[in-house]
């Protein structure tokens, strides 16, 4: 039982964190898209604007407040569904509406990292992205 919930809990936590770091041939949103941490680890080497600057802590300081709230509601229904499936025998109904309940948070979490992410592309330049492509190539 507790390799289950702590499987679910890597699964609902850990892909909302890798979700965005991936960068494989297997991952066209790795592949797409620039993670924050590249783009400030390198604004010199592109030339990152102030203006880029501030637009970009903006977008990631209103995903954060979102994500930590959407975290908050993702461990109350963990702590739902490991009472529902704790007890003897679990009501198979009331444990897939909690399953649906923690899968729709965690939707939204991945919908809101993909948002940010697009938000960040948007205000790179082409040139900009074509530096931090070069980037990505070179770290893998």
């Amino acid at each position: 039982m507790k390799k289950i919930l702590l499987i679910l809990q890597f699964s609902m936590f850990g892909h909302a964190v890798l979700f965005a770091q991936q960068n494989t041939d297997e991952d066209p949103i790795g592949k797409a898209f620039f993670s924050p941490e590249l783009v400030m680890q390198n604004q010199q080497a592109i030339d990152f604007t102030e203006s880029q600057r501030i637009s970009t802590q903006k977008e990631l300081q209103a995903a954060q407040a979102e994500f930590m709230n959407m975290q908050w509601n993702l461990q109350k229904e963990m702590e739902k569904f490991k009472l529902l499936i704790g007890s003897e025998k679990p009501v198979e109904a009331e444990v897939s509406e909690q399953l649906d309940r923690m899968l729709a948070i965690e939707n939204k979490i991945k919908k809101r990292q993909v948002a940010l992410l697009t938000r960040i592309k948007n205000l790179l330049s082409h040139e900009q992205q074509q530096k931090l492509l070069h980037l990505k190539q070179v770290k893998n």
